[in-house]
C-alpha cells in the first residue's frame, strides 16, 4: 500500500477527529482525495508536535 492510500485510510478511520482538530466542518461530505491527504498530513503534523 502506498503512502497516499495509507493517509486516505487513516482519514476515513479518524475523519471526525481530524476535521474537528483542524476546525473544519465535520458535515462536509465531498472532499477530494488530495484534500483528504492534505488534511491528514496537517493533522499528523499537529499531533506530532504535541
Amino acid at each position: 500500500m502506498d503512502e497516499k492510500q495509507q493517509l486516505l485510510n487513516y482519514f476515513d478511520k479518524f475523519r471526525v477527529e481530524i476535521l474537528e482538530k483542524l476546525n473544519c466542518d465535520t458535515k462536509t461530505e465531498l472532499l477530494s482525495e488530495e484534500r483528504k491527504v492534505r488534511l491528514t498530513n496537517a493533522y499528523l503534523d499537529i499531533v506530532s508536535e504535541g
